[in-house]
């Protein structure tokens, strides 16, 4: 089950672009693309559900309000592989040097459709098309660290995949504020992420703490045609800023002793798709020397 891409079809004049998109709205396309580094482009799948309720997420809307999509692996590889041909063969893309390296599969959780994306790897692993694009999957591991999926199987493809487990701060306290559900969750991300990275050690799969959390403070909001640039942190229920450093002890001795915590240095972005609501209470945002407390950079008083 998927929702609808994060990002509108692009709408450009090269070739092919405007019978892409007329596909896209006809057959529910569920395959976007974007920008993933430099001049590689990644192939998106957005997963629908998700056992967390992160007070910060960027698909909370499409989580809950938007139309479900029900596609079987081979619909999945249909989409993938037509996007893939637009992207491959757009004018501007090729002069531009740009090329398809990576396939995401993400979305809200995807360990909860775990069966059907083992299928839909195995094709991508058979596709003459995509099988040299590196593979990406992002999960919170919950259901990994309770033994409630078989994580094992991944080892006879040939295709190159990272599992990215997400994790909603590095302890205990910090999980329970940020995502929504109780501490012991916590627990099972961590064992979850010890089963991934021990089972496939030394195998074409990659299993990576991440911190999935955008946190980096420097920010720019666009506003009646002017820029303004701001720090925002992202707090606790008491408005402190959260140290992303202070580990749990388990967490640094389990996780910190297999492999180091890649932060992606991105900053908070205020989505269409989160809950402001619920976004407020973990944002504060720093503006020309004033802080401000649960409020959103787009609703700091006085811009333009």
């Amino acid at each position: 089950m998927y929702y609808l891409t994060r990002w509108v079809p692009l709408k450009r004049r090269g070739l092919g672009w405007q019978k892409c998109n007329e596909i896209y709205e006809k057959h529910r396309c569920i395959a976007s693309c974007g920008l993933a580094y430099d001049k590689i482009l990644e192939l998106v799948l957005d997963i629908k559900g998700c056992n967390l309720n992160c007070k910060y997420c960027w698909g909370w809307k499409m989580r809950y309000l938007s139309e479900d999509i029900v596609k079987d692996s081979k619909e999945v590889l249909k989409d993938l592989e037509c996007r893939f041909d637009v992207v491959e063969k757009d004018r501007f893309v090729f002069k531009k040097g740009y090329r398809v390296g990576i396939i995401r599969i993400t979305g809200n959780e995807p360990s909860l459709q775990w069966d059907h994306v083992k299928e839909v790897l195995s094709l991508i692993d058979r596709s003459e098309k995509l099988k040299r694009c590196k593979v990406i999957v992002e999960t919170n591991g919950v259901l990994f660290g309770k033994c409630k999926v078989d994580y094992k199987g991944l080892e006879n493809l040939e295709i190159e995949i990272d599992i990215d487990v997400s994790f909603k701060g590095v302890n205990y306290d910090q999980f329970e504020w940020l995502s929504g559900v109780k501490k012991d969750y916590f627990k099972y991300q961590i064992e979850g992420f010890v089963k991934l990275f021990d089972f496939y050690e030394g195998t074409n799969i990659n299993v990576n703490p991440v911190l999935g959390i955008n946190h980096a403070e420097n920010y720019c909001v666009w506003k009646g045609g002017k820029k303004y640039v701001m720090d925002v942190e992202i707090i606790d229920e008491r408005g402190n800023k959260l140290d992303f450093y202070d580990y749990s002890e388990d967490f640094e001795e389990e996780v910190l002793s297999r492999r180091e915590l890649r932060y992606d240095e991105a900053p908070f972005r205020e989505y269409f798709g989160i809950d402001r609501e619920k976004t407020r209470l973990v944002i504060a945002v720093i503006y020309e020397g004033k802080r401000f407390l649960r409020v959103l950079p787009s609703e700091i008083p006085d811009l333009v």
